[in-house]
């Protein structure tokens, strides 16, 4: 059964204060009006101490995120600067002071632009735009958002992710990995950034992890990688007609192919992005072609993807450690299709492999070679992955729900059976409204999806993080495009770069609640 929380949340100085009371009634979400941030503060000025116990007849009211230590603080700043842009206004600095979020923001000028071509991720998805009336004073963007809590059932879900970081802590000589895996709003990585900023300042910055070598489409590249070559690169995944249904698509459920000798990739390193481990990942197969392998402008390798057997390949290479710049050149002997390349440190820390491809199902799964991306992921032995799909879903009208239940739960269960050893969530779709007579309407099979995503995730032992509740609820999504600064973009279903970061702050959040909330030296003052 899942979960009914009531949830009163606030920002106050250090982070977000937080109740949420257990109850069998409907799932609501409440903004507590800005006059009930003062009081929060006189929580706060306590130490952060849990409400009085509640009767035996009454829900117990449980502070969920207390206030933040300062390594937390200092990792949030950091993150929002990363993810945000140099130079771009914080939701709040190192000491957990908002900056800005008690004065409305007009629209932040020269705020780093945010990649149109996302826009393309769904049929019709700029179809809604400029359907709300602006009228009216325009909602604070820098205070929307609500803490929402990871579902977990009666598991602990995150139990080893926690434990893998508490390793490093204590001096593990190890990576710990996450995989964020979903659509547009992965692929954008933006809140993926935020994440791997976070984690990385920390608990150690393990490398940047898996890119794709070339560009696979338009727009393509990390927030801290660029990425170029886009021409004589044929690209094939499970949403396109043209592909190939052999499935071989690998870890990011995308590989790129060519047999010209003009096909080149290039993944260049932004400044501070160290990186001396790589590898390249390609699908062996017979007559296979061969590929050179340059750093910073100098061939070190011709890597040959030709074998007996179809499989994966994995050609691993190290260099000093710097911020590199490293080129793919296929050498036209044969067909070449490479399937990522991974960029990782000597050092132990925390890697984010970014796995977001525009458009896509996470039924789309289903189509990929399941040995191939099996062996994919076990190479990769990632420590938490993260399942953010739902979206394009909501669209899929004449697909029964008991269908989309069926493949979501398949899906799942081939993640836990690659990865059995790794935490998992899921994550909700974001508010999507529809429009209707010229206005727009809560989408009904959202909530369908949203109710299917929960129960899935309990019975197959994941966490569950609903973003439709973080943004607010149905229809949360119409104030999110109105805000001044924006926090969306005007089709109603993308987030702006900075409602992304406000994402990102709110899903690590709810990851390290568990974490942090014994920890008052790196995480939050305990209730006393």
């Amino acid at each position: 059964m899942r979960l009914r929380v009531a949830r009163v949340a606030v920002p106050v100085m250090g982070g977000w204060l937080a109740f949420v009371a257990a109850s069998g009634g409907c799932r609501s979400a409440e903004a507590v009006p800005a006059g009930s941030v003062a009081a929060a503060q006189a929580v706060a000025a306590e130490g952060g101490a849990a409400p009085a116990p509640a009767a035996a007849d009454e829900p117990a009211e449980v502070p969920l995120v207390p206030l933040m230590g300062k390594a937390v603080l200092e990792a949030r700043a950091h993150a929002q600067r990363s993810a945000l842009g140099e130079g771009m206004p914080l939701f709040e600095d190192e000491r957990g002071q908002p900056v800005p979020w008690i004065a409305p923001q007009v629209a932040i000028a020269d705020e780093p632009a945010f990649d149109g071509d996302l826009l393309d991720s769904l049929q019709g998805s700029s179809g809604l735009g400029g359907t709300a009336a602006d009228e009216g004073p325009r909602p604070n963007g820098n205070i929307l958002g609500l803490f929402e809590p990871i579902e977990a059932g009666e598991t602990a879900p995150l139990r080893h992710f926690h434990q893998a970081l508490r390793a490093l802590e204590h001096g593990d000589d190890r990576k710990v990995r996450v995989m964020l895996v979903g659509a547009s709003h992965t692929e954008a990585d933006i809140y993926p950034q935020y994440i791997r900023s976070y984690l990385q300042e920390r608990f150690g910055d393990g490398g940047h992890g898996f890119v794709l070598p070339a560009a696979p489409w338009r727009g393509y590249g990390h927030v801290d990688v660029s990425v170029d070559g886009l021409q004589h690169w044929r690209t094939e995944h499970a949403q396109r007609r043209d592909a190939r249904d052999d499935g071989r698509y690998g870890l990011l459920g995308a590989s790129i192919s060519s047999r010209s000798d003009r096909a080149y990739g290039r993944v260049i390193q932004h400044a501070g992005v160290l990186g001396s481990r790589y590898e390249l990942w390609f699908v062996a197969q017979p007559r296979g072609g061969s590929v050179d392998v340059i750093a910073d402008g100098r061939t070190i390798a011709t890597v040959r993807t030709a074998a007996r057997h179809v499989g994966p390949g994995y050609h691993a290479f190290e260099l000093p450690e710097s911020e590199h710049t490293i080129e793919v050149r296929v050498r036209g002997d044969g067909e070449v299709r490479l399937t990522g390349l991974v960029i990782e440190r000597d050092d132990p820390g925390v890697v984010v492999d970014t796995l977001g491809i525009r458009g896509t199902r996470a039924a789309n799964a289903l189509a990929w070679d399941r040995a191939l991306w099996s062996d994919n992921v076990r190479h990769r032995a990632p420590d938490l992955f993260v399942l953010a799909f739902g979206t394009n879903e909501a669209t899929d009208v004449t697909q029964d729900i008991a269908t989309y239940e069926a493949n979501l739960r398949e899906v799942v269960q081939r993640y836990r059976a690659a990865a059995p050893q790794a935490s998992c969530v899921l994550v909700g779709p974001g508010d999507f409204p529809q429009a209707s007579g010229g206005t727009l309407i809560p989408r009904p099979r959202l909530s369908q999806i949203i109710e299917v995503q929960s129960r899935v995730s309990t019975e197959l032992g994941c966490g569950f993080w609903d973003m439709q509740a973080f943004m607010g609820g149905e229809l949360s999504m119409v104030q999110w495009v109105r805000a001044a600064p924006a926090m969306a973009q005007p089709d109603y279903i993308h987030l702006s770069r900075r409602g992304y970061v406000r994402m990102g702050m709110a899903l690590v959040d709810a990851l390290m609640g568990e974490l942090d909330g014994d920890d008052p030296l790196h995480g939050r003052t305990p209730p006393r």
